[in-house]
């Protein structure tokens, strides 16, 4: 069959290029989207220590956490959180006071419709900054998942939750970026200061 011998190699070599071609394009477009910085039109900020009046009852791999609550007034499509934690016990000229700061971002969510006996507010996580391996990053974007009504970034309460375990005393500083509008933190809805 030497008429199939012949354009095998040619449909071989068209299938060789169209298949290189759309995997650049394929990984063009992936690391566009990837390294895209977004850029965000408002930013609230939170600062805490971990004292009493943070601490929170809920744990981290069995660690004390500290919290913080903010309010979203519109739906946002993305948020961006960066946490910086500094090691308030260490003094000096020579060391770098910043520890690495591991937080969970949960959504308030009222169940009292569905067990009034149990207590109104639910708080369900929705994103976290560390991995499996406790990889974390300062700085996370969190996106609305729109097939998950739980983790949608709707108007309401939310709490951050964060974990220190390189300091026992430390401050640490909150930014959250929006674009639809400005989050609102506890003490600004209460007409304290920002």
């Amino acid at each position: 069959m030497p008429g199939l011998s012949a354009h095998l190699p040619r449909l071989t070599e068209g299938a060789a290029i169209a298949a290189m071609a759309a995997f650049v394009t394929l990984a063009a477009c992936g690391a566009a989207t990837q390294t895209r910085e977004r850029d965000y039109a408002f930013k609230a900020y939170i600062r805490g220590s971990s004292s009493k009046e943070n601490l929170s009852m809920d744990k981290i791999d069995g660690h004390p956490s500290y919290e913080s609550h903010f309010t979203l007034e519109k739906v946002e499509e993305c948020v961006k959180i960066t946490i910086i934690a500094r090691n308030t016990a260490l003094i000096s000229a020579y060391v770098d006071p910043t520890v690495r700061a591991y937080f969970v971002l949960e959504k308030a969510v009222d169940v009292s419709r569905f067990n009034p006996r149990a207590g109104r507010i639910v708080y369900t996580e929705i994103a976290r900054n560390f991995d499996i391996n406790w990889k974390s990053e300062r700085d996370t974007v969190v996106c609305s998942r729109t097939e998950d009504p739980l983790k949608k970034l709707t108007p309401g309460a939310y709490r951050i939750r964060l974990c220190v375990f390189d300091a026992r005393e430390f401050v640490f500083s909150i930014a959250i970026a929006t674009n639809e509008a400005q989050a609102i933190t506890p003490a600004q809805a209460e007409g304290g200061p920002p």
